[in-house]
């Protein structure tokens, strides 16, 4: 009999944890909603009715609003999530565009706002906030006052009420009196004033009109905080906050200021603001974005300015079995060049690809390298492509020739990331017996280039992918690198001045400057993040209706497939 009790209690166990399971996975959609904690606030709001205030301003860069005189909105702050270097996308030229994020919590290449006619937009499948809301609750209910009627007739489509005013003061009293007699439970409020002033002026705070207007912005924002405590009802309501920008402006910032990223971006330097009672202080700052490089090197550009080394048969890349690995630092002068040598060794560079050897050279945004061998006749000719190089930033570059399985390959890598790879075992050999050649080399069908080139290290081997990633970003090679006996060329390029590239490798084959050339001081990141990676550590304007989705216990449907991410305070 025990053992059969035993059985059934088994048994029991199991049925309930098969229930438990059910439970789980028939609400794992409520799981992604953050669960309430214990608070301890002043005013009693824990079982209260959640509601939102969104004020959406225009022009406003995060950076100007830090440093104004805003004490309304400072005032929130100790009960705030915030940042003043929000991101919004860093390619959006367009009012509706950043609009359109910050109300549907996807990017362009989903809702297809691009432009302020919202022309071939997806809005039917990527939908505003409002009507995400109403789907899952339609009791809440949603009131939108604006300073743009495009605000109004395009973005505000499932709102109970929607209205359009001339002046930004129409607007704060709309909201003020919606505030003090209605029952919404989202309540938008849109101001353009400071971006009006910002393009009139200049975006910045040494413009006294552009400042005023954020001042004045100020004093709007405390009318209507006012207005929400002093609802009848505050004590027993939940209000979250949001003050956001929906960009900035263009603006040239000081260049101690300037760290060549998506930071410096004048345009997309937002604010974010999330205001609760039950939050704590959290203020999300600027992440990491490199290590510093500073040195002294010679600009590149133009046809003029080169360097070359003239007894150079060690930097041939051989036939069959040549095992070799190229790495060095970039930084452009420009968006776009139209293939440009930066580095290679072969008679010319010319249409046709006449002469055997190889170059490294710049195309549109990204980088290439191409080679001839001795077994490509007519012509023929090999290229691996490098990925897109932002202007102004330094990027380490490395090409390495591997064997594999009986097969020879070229490999290209961008920041010690792999980019592609191609198939050379039929191309033969690589050597001749022309130059080494820096910057522009001779040859027709090609622009010139306008780059500072440094840390060129030349190895006679294949270096594993791993120590390719773990050393591109360092701005110098010693003998604790595990490929250092194998370097036959190691030049700096940071010498600061004589007529010299000097080379610190073994063969000590020094690259001879040629032309008008002069030795500039830089001091700049290294291998930076790119702004995608970047702006996943910053509040960006995408992510607003996540939360304020779950500022209404509201979970985010797969359907909706939002970009947003819900910040904590914490």
């Amino acid at each position: 009999m025990r053992k059969l009790k035993t059985t059934k209690a088994v048994a029991l166990l199991f049925i309930c944890a098969l229930l438990t399971a059910a439970i789980v996975s028939c609400n794992k959609d409520f799981a992604r909603v953050l669960p309430d904690k214990e608070y301890n606030d002043s005013v009693n709001v824990l079982y209260g009715k959640r509601k939102v205030l969104y004020l959406i301003v225009d022009g406003a860069r995060g950076a100007s609003i830090s440093a104004a005189n805003v004490p309304n909105i400072k005032a929130l702050l100790p009960t705030s999530i915030y940042s003043w270097v929000g991101l919004n996308d860093p390619e959006s030229k367009s009012d509706v565009r950043n609009w359109a994020d910050m109300l549907t919590g996807v990017k362009s290449n989903k809702h297809g706002v691009v432009s302020n006619d919202l022309e071939g937009n997806n809005l039917e499948r990527y939908k505003l906030i409002f009507q995400n809301i109403k789907e899952v609750d339609p009791t809440i209910k949603v009131a939108s006052f604006s300073a743009s009627n495009t605000f109004k007739t395009s973005l505000t489509t499932g709102a109970d009420v929607s209205e359009a005013y001339s002046t930004d003061a129409e607007v704060k009293a709309a909201l003020v009196n919606n505030i003090d007699t209605d029952t919404a439970s989202l309540i938008i409020g849109h101001f353009n004033d400071i971006d009006e002033a910002g393009a009139q002026y200049g975006y910045d705070n040494s413009f006294p009109q552009y400042k005023a207007a954020i001042e004045t912005f100020d004093s709007y924002v405390g009318e209507i905080i006012n207005a929400v405590k002093g609802r009848e009802n505050y004590t027993n309501e939940d209000w979250m906050i949001v003050i956001a920008s929906s960009g900035g402006g263009e603006f040239a910032i000081p260049s101690n200021q300037n760290d060549n990223t998506v930071f410096s971006n004048t345009s997309a330097n937002t604010f974010t603001i999330y205001s609760a009672l039950k939050y704590k202080t959290r203020i999300i700052t600027k992440p990491f974005t490199g290590n510093r490089y500073l040195g002294r090197t010679v600009r590149m550009q133009g046809e003029a300015v080169r360097a070359e080394i003239d007894t150079a048969d060690v930097f041939n890349l051989g036939g069959d079995t040549s095992k070799f690995t190229i790495e060095l630092k970039v930084k452009k002068n420009g968006e776009k060049f139209n293939w440009p040598s930066i580095l290679g060794k072969r008679r010319e560079w010319s249409s046709g690809h006449p002469s055997v050897g190889w170059v490294i050279y710049l195309e549109e945004k990204y980088w290439y390298f191409e080679l001839r061998g001795v077994n490509d006749i007519n012509g023929n000719y090999r290229q691996c492509r490098g990925r897109d190089l932002e202007p102004g930033q330094w990027k380490n570059l490395t090409v390495k020739c591997e064997l594999r399985g009986g097969r020879r390959y070229i490999r290209t890598y961008t920041n010690g990331q792999f980019d592609n790879e191609i198939d050379i075992t039929d191309a033969g050999s690589l050597d001749n017996n022309d130059k080494l050649k820096l910057g522009y080399m001779n040859g027709t069908g090609h622009g010139s280039p306008d780059v500072y080139l440094s840390d060129i290290r030349f190895f006679k081997t294949t270096l594993p992918d791993a120590a390719i990633a773990e050393y591109a970003c360092q701005t110098t090679i010693d003998e604790g690198h595990p490929y250092y006996t194998f370097l036959a060329g190691y030049w700096p390029g940071t010498d600061g001045q004589g007529n010299l590239i000097r080379d610190f490798g073994p063969q000590a084959r020094d690259f001879e400057l040629i032309g008008d050339y002069k030795w500039e001081d830089f001091n700049d990141l290294i291998c930076p993040p790119n702004a995608a990676t970047l702006a996943q550590y910053v509040p960006q304007t995408t992510d607003i209706p996540s939360q304020i989705l779950n500022w209404f216990r509201i979970a985010s449907r797969q359907s909706w497939d939002l970009d947003g991410r819900v910040w904590i305070d914490q």
